[in-house]
């Protein structure tokens, strides 16, 4: 599941070659499974000089090298190897690798410590950085008794907890996984990685696979605008032949101001859009301009008065889409008669989840200010957005 600090979903497969390169192939593949990754490293090293074009080669030769670079202290050898590590996730990017942690990688700064490391403060900050170093050598017994002991010594240590539940995953021990990723959950519910890496042991262990979903969805839910969030249930729906499709709903440009002059605001229409006679219902966006218009007036300021500039708001959001799915609303139009986008406007807003797709769909970096507050009071309501209008369909997958 982890990468030397990312998790991912690797494939498994050896690219087809011949004689001594098919056996060397076979021998690193067997040891990089196996977690032996120092041990594959010189391997994939040589496998990329004569397969040049194979990107799963660099792939892995990017984790085993920062598998090395855990074995060092940060200094000149440490930046160089991650240097190198950087530099074989990019190449494996350009051939064509889609795994979002290579990504990742490939824009890594090498300069900088590794970003999963704790506090110099915490007490279980050098049990992490030997457990570390084990995971890296394959040795997980080792790794989860200090994982183990580093989150006694330090309760609140995140990736403490973390990292004890994925070495039990390492391990194919489900429960002893499940247990730590739940203690990781308990100590901070915002962060995302914990349920990910919770719903790949599930996906791949488990006897209930489609219980996967319930955690990669409460991944995104946790950290909607982090990208690998939606890498599980991007995972779990190919594993499961289901669709992520979201509701659309296509808005009118907003209002612009005049940098010149802020109190002039300029509204632009699109006169086909709002034609009742091409596209019933249509005229209703007037009120989402109108709406908008007035938060970039004066509105804004009285909303939100500890706020000294202006920002695009999920209350400004609401209320504009809201005025447009009542005026809808009001007219009586028949939903076979709206277009796509007004059809899916009402539905959300008859649900009451107008909001959830706001603010997990629609944000801009002004929305995206709003998220943890609203996050507080409705992670349920966020959740079940998800599960009802953004995941569709799905069958049990096959174990992996």
């Amino acid at each position: 599941m982890r990468s030397w600090m990312i998790a991912a979903c690797f494939c498994l497969a050896v690219a087809s070659v011949t004689g001594a390169q098919d056996d060397e192939a076979a021998k690193a593949n067997a040891l990089y499974i196996s977690g032996k990754k120092l041990e594959a490293l010189p391997l994939y090293e040589n496998l990329t000089k004569v397969q040049p074009k194979e990107y799963l080669y660099f792939e892995r030769l990017a984790d085993c090298l920062g598998a090395e670079s855990m074995q060092l202290n940060e200094g000149a050898e440490f930046v160089q190897v991650r240097t190198r590590m950087r530099d074989a996730a990019k190449r494996a990017v350009e051939l064509g690798d889609q795994a979002e942690f290579m990504r990742v990688i490939a824009n890594i700064d090498p300069t900088k410590p590794i970003d999963t490391a704790a506090s110099a403060a915490s007490p279980g900050a050098a049990l992490l950085k030997e457990a570390e170093k084990a995971y890296a050598a394959g040795d997980y017994a080792t790794a989860l008794a200090k994982y183990s002991a580093a989150a006694e010594a330090d309760p609140h240590l995140y990736q403490a907890a973390l990292f004890a539940g994925d070495t039990a995953y390492a391990q194919k021990d489900l429960p002893t996984a499940a247990k730590w990723f739940a203690r990781a959950i308990a100590i901070d519910p915002d962060r995302e990685t914990a349920y990910r890496y919770w719903g790949d042991a599930v996906l791949r262990y488990s006897d209930h696979p489609m219980e996967a979903k319930e955690k990669f969805i409460q991944a995104v839910v946790a950290e909607p605008y982090n990208r690998l969030a939606w890498q599980g249930l991007r995972q779990w729906t190919t594993a499961a032949k289901a669709v992520l499709a979201v509701p659309r709903i296509d808005r009118p440009s907003p209002p612009i101001e005049d940098p010149k002059n802020p109190k002039s605001i300029t509204i632009n229409i699109d006169a086909t859009a709002t034609d009742d006679k091409r596209h019933p219902g249509g005229s209703a966006w007037m009120m989402y301009s109108l709406a908008r218009a007035s938060y970039r007036g004066d509105r804004f300021a009285k909303e939100f008065p500890n706020e000294k500039q202006y920002r695009h708001s999920l209350k400004e959001e609401d209320e504009a889409l809201s005025m447009v799915a009542t005026t809808i609303k009001e007219k009586k139009i028949k939903p076979d008669k709206l277009d796509e986008s007004l059809r899916n406007l009402v539905t959300l807003y008859d649900a009451g989840m107008l909001d959830c797709w706001i603010l997990i769909n629609a944000a801009d970096q002004g929305i995206a200010q709003d998220y943890p507050a609203y996050l507080k009071d409705h992670r349920q309501q966020l959740f079940d957005y998800m599960d009802r209008f953004v995941v569709h369909g799905g069958v049990s997958p096959a174990r992996q």
